[in-house]
């Protein structure tokens, strides 16, 4: 048997600030504002846009910030604009490309123009007109949760931008490590994995949307996992007092009989689980198939 070759460390690089990213990211804000002045001054932020539920490239907050002027009087307030230090990892174009997202969302706010709902996640088709209006193409349909928000570059648009995305590929910002943004993201490079990650290794538990999302972010959620448990039902059928079958929600009987059951108890009984109703005398099944 041959030992596993101990993991190579990262070295560790002392000499980064983060007012580089910050300016590069301002500087790309600054080139969308002078095609369209009405979308509003930022106060830039990164950091991760990891959470449990999937990763947020991006989010644009408004009136986030309070200001103050030299004598400690509030003077005002600003809005917010995080990109992902997941994003940094996909190249300019990507990044570009929610750059003009949370810009739709900020030009939104400027003209009173609701484009979200359920909580900023689901983006309407007002959402897609300013998208469009920035350079971005809408998606030929909505998808459940999120609406109409993959709206995507295009050539055009990306050409109108070409030196601000070479200026930031050309950069080589840092950004923040995650196995599967290349995939969720669709970036245009390939990143390198930070410390404790090799190659072919499992990925971490994937964030982003979902619980707690950040308002205007534009990331689709990785596919949940299985459950470990699920309801089974029988043949067995609940009743009103005539006997006559009540009904769900579906317009179909309500089953007599929902158990809860795990999915290590119900594979050990084989693919069909091997589990019978004393009652109907007939097998249990999944309530829900795909479960």
């Amino acid at each position: 048997m041959t030992a596993l070759a101990a993991e190579v460390p990262t070295p560790e690089i002392s000499h980064e600030h983060g007012s580089r990213t910050i300016t590069a990211l301002e500087g790309a804000w600054a080139s969308i504002r002078a095609r369209h002045p009405e979308v509003p001054h930022v106060l830039m932020i990164t950091g991760t846009g990891q959470s449990r539920t999937g990763i947020t490239w991006g989010h644009f907050g408004e009136r986030r910030w309070t200001v103050e002027t030299e004598e400690g009087t509030v003077a005002g307030r600003t809005h917010e604009l995080f990109a992902g230090g997941e994003l940094l990892s996909l190249g300019g174009l990507r990044t570009m490309q929610t750059l003009l997202h949370e810009a739709a969302h900020a030009l939104a706010h400027v003209r009173g123009i609701k484009d979200t709902s359920s909580g900023h996640r689901y983006h309407n088709r007002r959402f897609v007109e300013l998208a469009e209006e920035l350079g971005l193409a809408g998606p030929a349909s909505p998808v459940p949760t999120h609406g109409f928000n993959a709206c995507t570059i295009t050539d055009i648009t990306a050409q109108r931008y070409a030196a601000v995305i070479s200026e930031l590929d050309a950069a080589r910002l840092p950004y923040v490590h995650h196995p599967l943004a290349a995939v969720l993201g669709q970036g245009t490079r390939p990143t390198a994995g930070g410390e404790g990650t090799t190659e072919g290794g499992e990925a971490p538990e994937p964030g982003g949307e979902g619980e707690g999302q950040q308002p205007g972010g534009d990331a689709p959620k990785e596919p949940k996992k299985r459950p470990t448990r699920f309801l089974v039902i029988c043949e067995c059928i609940e009743r009103d007092e005539d006997g006559t079958p009540k009904l769900g929600r579906d317009g179909k009987p309500k089953p007599g009989r929902a158990v809860q059951v795990s999915r290590k108890s119900w594979e050990f009984g084989g693919s069909d689980g091997g589990m019978m109703c004393g009652r109907c005398n007939q097998p249990f099944r999944k309530a829900n198939p795909d479960a």
